[in-house]
């Protein structure tokens, strides 16, 4: 197997100065493991109304009251949100506000900015997903991909690519699902950054070992990170 270059490591697209600059991005760079787009455009998913594919849970007994979570936080409800989660305090992780219910959706653990053991529930994934990206604002790549990344090749090719940099400048703004499985999530998150742009990023999951953890892609058009023109296709979520 080739090795992989100095010119062919994965960047972080919001630690770059293009993406923070202003302007318009048009290009493709190898991001946090998969290709993302950055265009001027509004690529945002489909509409919240639009019901993302799911997998119905069980509904015996068993199946609503057993946690299989690495820390033991209830299953909670398995209906995919239509509307922002209540209940949910917001706290600094880094540079970011990140939602925190830790004896439901989680996190239920936190450990030197790092912060694992989420709900085994769709909800639970949104939690896992803004705190995933806010990770990167406390740590480096590295270190978040050695934490929170589902362990494979591209997660270790991602590791010794990665840079010192940390995200800057940007608070979550909404989400979306994609998709959800039981054992997967696809959660694509509105980021708000200081200048007032709006951008969007995937954010893919699997539920590994009892937690929520981030699946590096192994194919470059897995997801993306774009430019928005609004929220329209979100649905509004920020820390208060």
């Amino acid at each position: 197997m080739p090795s992989t270059s100095e010119d062919d490591a994965p960047k972080n697209p919001l630690t770059q100065p293009a993406f923070l600059g202003a302007g318009v991005i048009v290009a493709l760079i190898i991001v946090l493991g998969l290709v993302l787009a950055f265009s001027s455009s509004d690529q945002g998913p489909k509409a919240a109304s639009t019901a993302p594919r799911q997998t119905a849970p069980t509904t015996t007994t068993d199946a609503k009251t057993a946690s299989d979570s690495v820390c033991g936080l209830p299953p909670g409800d398995q209906e995919v949100p239509t509307k922002a989660p209540t209940g949910t305090r917001w706290e600094l992780v880094g540079k970011m506000i990140a939602p925190t219910a830790p004896a439901a959706q989680g996190p239920g653990r936190g450990v030197g900015g790092i912060r694992t053991c989420f709900q085994h529930s769709p909800a639970g994934a949104l939690y896992a997903a803004v705190n995933f990206w806010a990770t990167l604002t406390a740590q480096t790549e590295a270190e978040t991909y050695q934490e929170l990344a589902v362990k494979s090749p591209e997660r270790d090719r991602a590791i010794a690519a990665a840079t010192d940099d940390k995200l800057v400048g940007l608070q979550v703004a909404g989400f979306a699902f994609s998709a959800y499985e039981p054992d997967r999530a696809s959660v694509r998150l509105a980021f708000r950054m200081e200048d007032g742009r709006l951008v969007s990023a995937d954010t893919p999951l699997i539920w590994n070992d009892g937690d929520w953890r981030y699946k590096i892609p192994l194919d470059q058009g897995a997801g993306s990170v774009a430019q928005l023109a609004s929220l329209d296709t979100f649905i509004a979520w920020k820390g208060e």
